[in-house]
Formats: structure tokens, C-alpha cells, sequence
């Protein structure tokens, strides 16, 4: 079985970690008719050993008592209000797809080829829920570079550049848990997290900048056994040369992978630059904090964007 196309572009030890933790796992499309679809059905059932469901209508219709019980158990357990279009909701083949996975029927969900990430999300709060480890669902995209940074990182990953406007400095040491476990989950490599700013270690000062330095603290504080840093300039955490003139004693030393950025508009902006621009592979948005494995898709997802996003998304479910 050849898997050459598939995330060819990635480091071989990488896409076997991938790959190996993906495993013969079992995703469902609800979006189950699109081309895109169809063919990164066929990608993962010719190229890996993943199972492929699509929600259908016929599968929907047999899901949907499961599925209508399931949401009501869910937000009854949270405290909240049964939604009036609660019948619809376990007619729509996103809520639908959750059930599935988090009845153990399917080991993953990836959805948003067409529909928004809003209603991705909603299926997934009232589905599989949060992780009890993690009071919050966040994004991240996961890049090959096409030249390795200064300090030699040819794969890194971006946080928050998807789902959170702007995270609060409770927020981004959470956002920066979840980013570096996941970058260690699929890379097999030490995550090494930047918290990004216009300044360098107080080389400004604004609320701004406060809020990402209380939130470095704080990171640093309950996960010190991950080197991190902040707050902290791109290049400062990109480029070792720079990172000694501008902060000396760095603990990243230029040498970052896991890149948190303050807002929202700053990490969607960059990730889309350095993707265009710098012409890397972007691989995402992939959610992050779900109670079981639940990603989004960009509308402008190629067949191939898609099986990745199957894959990096089976990869995060907990192993046996």
C-alpha cells in the first residue's frame, strides 16, 4: 500500500507517526455528496487503512432517535435549554455524525467543506462536547515549510487562527496546552511555544502586550516541563540571531514550532500569508479541545486538504 500521496511532503518519520496513529480508524462526512468528498473517501480507502462513513440519508434517518437522545442527555448534563428545533437538529447529518462518534460508532468527524464553521462547532458542543480537560474548543494549522526557520523548524503549527476572536489571558494558556500537545502528538518532536507580540520582552508596553505576557507567565507557571516564551516578537521566535540581540536570555533561543498568536485577526492573517506567500502546506483548520475528535474544514478544501484533515483529526483520538 503505497502512501507517497498522502502527505508526501511531510518529513517520512512525521507522516509514519501520522499515518501510525490514525491507524484503521473510522471517520464520518456529513457532508456526504460533495466531490471533494467522494474523492478523499477514495484517497484514504486506497492509500490508508481508514474506514470511511458518509452521512447519508438513509443513515441519518436510522441515527436519528440515537441521535435526538443523545443531544437531549448531553445539554441536560451541561444545564441548558432544550433547543426548540431539537427534531431538525437530530435530522442534520453534522449532529448526526457527532452521535456517531461519541457512541463509539465512528472514531472521528470532519466537516465544513460547505457548511460554516459556526454550525461545525454547534454540532460539536452539543455532540461530543468539550474535553473535560480543556474548558474551551480552539483551532490550529499545521505547516511545512518550504525553507525551515532560521532555527531550523521545518514543521510548525499556529494557534489560534480559526474559532476564538479574542482569547482573554485565561484563554491563551489553555489555547497554548492544547496547540503544544497536539504538536507533539503529531510530530513526535518537543513543542517549543512563542507567545507572539509587537514587543519582546517588554520592549513595549500596552494592554495588549500585558495581556500575552500575563498569559506566557501563567504557562510557564503550570506547564514549565515545555519551553516557552513570551511575550515575544515573530522574528525574535523564529531567528536565533535576532533573538540574541533582542532578548539574550531566551529560553527559545529563535528555535520556536508552536507559534500562539494574541487574536484572532493576527493569527488568521499570518497563517494565510505564510501559506501564500511563503508557499507553504497548510494543513487545517483543525479543531482542538473537542471531547472526542471533531474538525472543521475550509470551504476552499481540496480532496487532498480533506483526507489530511481525516487524518490529522483521527490521530488526536486517545489510544489504545
Amino acid at each position: 500500500m503505497s502512501r507517497l500521496g498522502l502527505f508526501g511532503n511531510l518529513p517520512p518519520e512525521i507522516r509514519d507517526i501520522v499515518f501510525r496513529r490514525a491507524g484503521n480508524g473510522r471517520v464520518i462526512f456529513p457532508e456526504h455528496a460533495d466531490p471533494r468528498i467522494i474523492e478523499a473517501k477514495h484517497l484514504l480507502e486506497t492509500q490508508t487503512g481508514v474506514t470511511c462513513l458518509l452521512a447519508d440519508q438513509a443513515l441519518v434517518a436510522a441515527q436519528k432517535q440515537n441521535t435526538m437522545q443523545l443531544i437531549e442527555e448531553h445539554l441536560m448534563a451541561r444545564g441548558k435549554p432544550l433547543p426548540p428545533d431539537l427534531p431538525a437538529l437530530a435530522e442534520d447529518p453534522f449532529f448526526t455524525a457527532g452521535a456517531m462518534v461519541r457512541l463509539g460508532l465512528a472514531d472521528a468527524a470532519v466537516g465544513g467543506a460547505v457548511a460554516t464553521t459556526a454550525h461545525v462547532i454547534r454540532a460539536a458542543l452539543s455532540t461530543v462536547g468539550v474535553d473535560s480537560r480543556s474548558p474551551l474548543i480552539t483551532s490550529c494549522f499545521l505547516f511545512r515549510l518550504r525553507e525551515p526557520t532560521a532555527g531550523g523548524e521545518d514543521v510548525v503549527l499556529y494557534a489560534d487562527a480559526g474559532v476564538i476572536p479574542q482569547p482573554t489571558e485565561e484563554q491563551l494558556p489553555k489555547i497554548a496546552a492544547l496547540a503544544a500537545k497536539a504538536f507533539s502528538l503529531w510530530t513526535g518532536r518537543e513543542p517549543r511555544v512563542a507567545f507572539l507580540s509587537f514587543s519582546t520582552g517588554g520592549s513595549a508596553q500596552h494592554p495588549d502586550v500585558s495581556k500575552v505576557r500575563s498569559a506566557a507567565a501563567e504557562f510557564a507557571l503550570s506547564r514549565p516541563e515545555i519551553v516557552s516564551e513570551g511575550e515575544v516578537q515573530f522574528d525574535a521566535a523564529a531567528d536565533p540571531q535576532v533573538a540574541l540581540r533582542k532578548n539574550p536570555s531566551s529560553r527559545l533561543a529563535g528555535r520556536a514550532n508552536v507559534f500562539v498568536f494574541p487574536d484572532l485577526d493576527a493569527g488568521n492573517i499570518a497563517y494565510k500569508i505564510t501559506q501564500r506567500l511563503a508557499g507553504a502546506e497548510a494543513w487545517g483548520p483543525l479543531l482542538l479541545g473537542t471531547g472526542k475528535p471533531y474538525s472543521d474544514l475550509s470551504r476552499g478544501a481540496s480532496a487532498f486538504d480533506i483526507a489530511h484533515a481525516a487524518l490529522l483529526t483521527l490521530a488526536l483520538r486517545d489510544q489504545p
